[in-house]
């Protein structure tokens, strides 16, 4: 590999001193004796530089100076009035202006409390207790009948039921019991009436049951309290 490369710079140095050669010679044709003693210092000196250039770029190539071209040129650029510029331009530039917001008014119309007075709120009042007083106070009811409990309860000389019969009912009858469940009284409920009272007066202190039949068949019972004062 060497070999190769010393030949190469060998021919490459043979081709680029056959030019000086040449030159030489024209120039000692043309010229006469005393002019060619004159130059022929100036000639060797040109060709001793030659040949020390050649035999330098031969030897390091990296040395040789690289060719300019019209691109190396310097730019310079003044970043301060650029930026004073950019500035500027945001200082002058007209603010936003804020977005109209549109609110929908409308007209408010005062609103009208009905004032009632104490006089005709009572009637009222204790109509809603004495429905919320009957409707706790059902032994039974039904689209036919309705069957309040017995009161006062306990009794003492007598206790009393109302009733309300709406439609027929066939037969309705309270009965009143012993602890032991023997019967001892027995109303019948009439549909032209109201209410039913039964006695108390002979019954023993103690606890009772009365309960509600209709068409023979037990519906509904509850306990009753006896007490003589």
């Amino acid at each position: 590999m060497k070999r190769y490369i010393l030949c190469w710079a060998f021919l490459t140095g043979l081709l680029l001193s056959a030019p000086v050669s040449l030159q030489a010679q024209s120039d000692a044709r043309t010229r006469s004796r005393l002019e060619m003693g004159r130059a022929a210092p100036n000639t060797i000196a040109t060709n001793r530089s030659t040949g020390s250039s050649f035999s330098t770029a031969r030897k390091l190539p990296f040395l040789s100076a690289p060719a300019s071209t019209g691109l190396d040129r310097t730019v310079s650029l003044n970043k301060t009035s650029a930026i004073n510029a950019y500035y500027r331009s945001l200082l002058l530039a007209p603010a936003p202006s804020a977005p109209v917001v549109k609110v929908a008014s409308r007209t408010v119309q005062p609103e009208t409390t009905a004032v009632t007075t104490p006089a005709e709120t009572r009637p009222a009042v204790e109509e809603s207790l004495r429905t919320e007083r009957m409707q706790e106070d059902r032994l039974f009811a039904n689209d036919r009948i309705v069957v309040s409990n017995v009161y006062p309860n306990p009794a003492s000389e007598y206790a009393e039921i109302d009733y309300q019969i709406t439609a027929p009912v066939g037969e309705a009858r309270i009965i009143v019991s012993d602890i032991l469940g023997s019967p001892i009284a027995e109303y019948t409920l009439e549909a032209n009436d109201r209410k039913v009272r039964i006695t108390t007066r002979d019954f023993a202190t103690g606890m009772y049951f009365y309960r509600l039949s209709l068409d023979g068949k037990k519906v509904a019972t509850k306990k009753l309290l006896v007490q003589h004062r």
